[in-house]
């Protein structure tokens, strides 16, 4: 008999969604056969059957499973099989119980979550535990209302909304309620809110509820930006307008380090290490891979790494690794001639650039109207930790590296 389990992705990764099954029970399967989907903040993952057999789904799709948990089970034979199901029927343990949730104790190897020293045991779902981390909430005051008082993602949800001070779940909103019959309208297609679009749901939910963001917006000239990519690409292929934009904004927030930030309860840390994210699309969702410390690579080597995680994204293999402890980020709308926008911060960043595209504009220059290659750029930051002029003069030097290149080299 071999146990099928939740594979562990990356360091980050507690626990993952099953999608869906490729397979019934009772279905012969081969080795390397797709038998499961899971998903993990945004990233869907196939797992094959790691030999020949008849195969057991022993969880539910929608179940949330910590990692390592055994959700199915491979029979060698018939017989195997058969003996498999009677031992389920007659009471053995069914990963089946973990619908909607994590079970309730926590992984072995896990120590339990603490309020303090000498203080009792926070029960706490993995998933919860994870929400509760990105978001730098305080697990001693939040109020479970999973089985015997466990902390739950709806728990971690209601203080999201309400601050770090709640102890009960939000109402429903009117936009939550299941729609009502109506004689006008007729619904062409309903589509349920779950895997990877209900993780950016939940997420874009908790970024717009649980921050002040206000969004600046300014135009650069892009002729220097222009220049350098061609001069970079002389000898070779041409890096991507986002490599020598990850490598200018992390110069500019080594001078604006407030912008390289994240709430964590009455505190405002900042990060040491740059790590920034790159918005791009994997088949109907959003994903946002990170290029570490870009602030030490060169404009070539950044480019690489990203050529490399836009690949691992077309083909639906990014990690949670590849995602995990972004600390600003970047999202780029030029591709949709998109001018200037309203980026959403990412959580539990405090900051997030939009760029739009590149297009030649009549502009002034020295007095002379001349035809000019121009760039927009959007920045929303969360007003509760930075003001406004920081934050404009973060866009300002940014703006001035763009047009100026060479300023990368002071």
């Amino acid at each position: 008999m071999i146990e099928i389990k939740i594979p562990k992705l990356g360091l980050t990764m507690e626990s993952a969604t099953i999608a869906r099954w490729a397979v019934s029970s009772g279905d012969e399967v081969r080795k390397d056969d797709v038998i499961l989907v899971i998903e993990t903040d945004k990233v869907t993952y196939e797992v094959t059957a790691p030999e020949d057999g008849i195969i057991h789904p022993a969880a539910e799709e929608g179940a949330v499973c910590p990692v390592e948990q055994v959700v199915g089970y491979i029979a060698a034979d018939r017989s195997e099989y058969e003996g498999l199901l009677k031992k389920m029927k007659a009471g053995a343990p069914s990963a089946e119980k973990t619908k909607g949730e994590p079970p309730e104790e926590m992984p072995k190897e896990k120590k339990p979550e603490q309020a303090g020293p000498g203080s009792a045991r926070i029960r706490v779902s993995p998933l919860a535990r994870v929400m509760a981390r990105e978001q730098g909430l305080d697990l001693s005051r939040i109020k479970g209302t999973g089985p015997g008082g466990r902390i739950v993602r709806a728990d971690i949800l209601a203080a999201i909304e309400k601050g770090p001070e709640a102890v009960s779940p939000p109402p429903v909103s009117r936009d939550m309620q299941p729609l009502a019959p109506s004689a006008g309208k007729t619904p062409m297609q309903r589509i349920p809110i779950k895997g990877a679009r209900k993780v950016i749901f939940d997420n874009m939910f908790a970024s717009i509820s649980a921050s002040a963001q206000l969004t600046i917006h300014t135009e650069a000239s892009a002729e220097g930006l222009i220049s350098l990519r061609n001069k970079l690409g002389k000898d070779g292929e041409k890096p991507s307008y986002n490599a020598i934009l990850v490598k200018m904004a992390a110069a500019a927030l080594r001078r604006h380090p407030r912008l390289n930030a994240t709430v964590s309860g009455s505190d405002i840390i900042l990060w040491k290490e740059l790590h920034i994210g790159l918005a791009m699309e994997s088949g109907d969702f959003l994903v946002v891979p990170v290029v570490r410390n870009p602030d030490t690579k060169g404009i070539r080597e950044i480019d690489a790494e990203i050529r490399a995680l836009t690949e691992k994204a077309r083909k639906g293999g990014l990690t949670p690794d590849d995602m995990a402890n972004g600390t600003f980020t970047i999202t780029n709308l030029g591709f949709a001639d998109i001018d200037l926008f309203t980026p959403i911060i990412r959580p539990p960043e405090s900051s997030i650039l939009g760029v739009g595209r590149i297009v030649k504009k009549p502009w002034v220059r020295h007095d002379a109207l001349v035809a000019e290659s121009r760039l927009g750029l959007s920045l929303t930051f969360d007003h509760r930790i930075l003001d406004g002029a920081p934050a404009s003069r973060f866009l300002k030097d940014l703006k001035d590296v763009v047009e100026e290149p060479l300023l990368l080299l002071g």
